[in-house]
């Protein structure tokens, strides 16, 4: 036993540089772009669209609003009127205030809509497709590159994604020709 100690030791070290050299395939997938693409027909989606749509038009009109009374101000300031002056500056204050507001809120409603869209069965759906795609072209890792997922991911080069993959067999699943791309 102790003589075949060496010459396992040996085999598993000579193995280990020819381990070591593999390249593993990885891929990466977009799953926001996926469910814009492939779900942009459902109901929860088109939901989750007109509540994002909603919340961009409500914060640029606020915006706007507040930078029309900033200039107000400064037409005041200049005319030396200090009674509307103070006036417009406590308005934008509240503006902003209920800006400020409004975005934390309704960004937590918004961010908890997607959290919905992809789980349940879109999410098993979207992940036995990448699970096939996966095994069909021997990828050994597949990571998600949205969101907080891709923060992770410091390079990539494009021939690793498989978005398009995966958005190209929902839509032939669905019985649809998908002819998008990036």
């Amino acid at each position: 036993m102790r003589k075949l100690v060496p010459v396992i030791i040996a085999l598993i070290c000579g193995a280990l540089p020819a381990a070591a050299q593999q390249v593993t395939k990885v891929g990466i997938c977009d799953f926001t772009r996926v469910l814009s693409t492939a779900y942009k027909e459902s109901k929860a989606y088109r939901d989750y669209d007109a509540a994002k749509n909603d919340y961009t038009k409500e914060v640029a009109a606020t915006t706007r609003d507040i930078t029309d009374m900033e200039n107000q101000k400064l037409d005041a300031d200049k005319a030396g009127n200090k009674d509307l002056s103070l006036s417009l500056e406590k308005k934008i204050a509240d503006r902003k205030a209920y800006l400020e507001n409004y975005r934390r809120v309704k960004l937590a409603i918004l961010q908890q809509q997607a959290d919905r869209l992809l789980s349940g069965p879109v999410l098993k759906e979207i992940m036995d497709v990448v699970n096939y795609i996966a095994e069909g072209d021997g990828y050994a890792l597949v990571l998600r590159s949205d969101g907080d997922f891709g923060s992770g991911i410091l390079y990539r080069i494009m021939e690793i994604d498989i978005t398009d993959k995966v958005i190209k067999e929902l839509f032939t699943r669905a019985g649809k020709t998908y002819s998008g791309g990036q």
